[in-house]
């Protein structure tokens, strides 16, 4: 008799473990769905973002970063970002790139933009962790787009140094003005 208390003892004690365990799992995985809904909410205003990778031997002037971006409104303003990560190695605190935009209509606007990767200190202003820290600049802010249609964004880097080192990644953001 002793004996069936104790295994309907344990059997009892294991279901109670086992729904247990089963709420901890499902309460886990709510907890993530939350986080994920959260995170892409975070980033509603985002039309477009995408970054390439700058081979590890470094980045020469013939190889041009290419983003092509389908823009179906034109009554929306937007903001352009370029992103950069950077590592350790760079040995500059700005970073010059050559940016030329192709219109569908066949138009094509040329800049030279600097952006500031580091203070007068030699400080990273990039979030980062270890030895590669990410940065966005703002290229256009408050643009209307003219037309609907393909947008090529062209990015030559116009360092002296061929190949510079240093850079990792180059991106563009697009996304929509809202004021802040």
């Amino acid at each position: 008799m002793h004996h069936m208390a104790q295994n309907k003892f344990i059997k009892t004690f294991v279901i109670h473990i086992t729904k247990k365990s089963l709420r901890s799992v499902f309460r886990f995985f709510g907890y993530l769905l939350l986080i994920g809904v959260g995170l892409s909410a975070c980033d509603s205003d985002k039309i477009y973002e995408n970054n390439v990778a700058i081979p590890s031997d470094g980045w020469r002037r013939v190889e041009r970063a290419r983003f092509e971006v389908e823009i179906a409104h034109t009554i929306h303003p937007c903001n352009i970002y370029i992103n950069v990560r950077n590592n350790i190695h760079y040995k500059y605190a700005d970073f010059w790139l050559f940016v030329d935009v192709h219109a569908p209509t066949g138009a094509v606007s040329s800049d030279t933009v600097r952006i500031i990767l580091a203070d007068h200190r030699g400080k990273w202003l990039g979030h980062g962790l270890g030895s590669k820290f990410d940065s966005r600049m703002v290229f256009r802010k408050n643009i209307l787009f003219p037309v609907s249609g393909t947008y090529i964004f062209e990015y030559e880097q116009a360092s002296r140094d061929e190949p510079l080192s240093g850079i990792e990644d180059i991106g563009l953001r697009i996304e929509k003005y809202t004021i802040k």
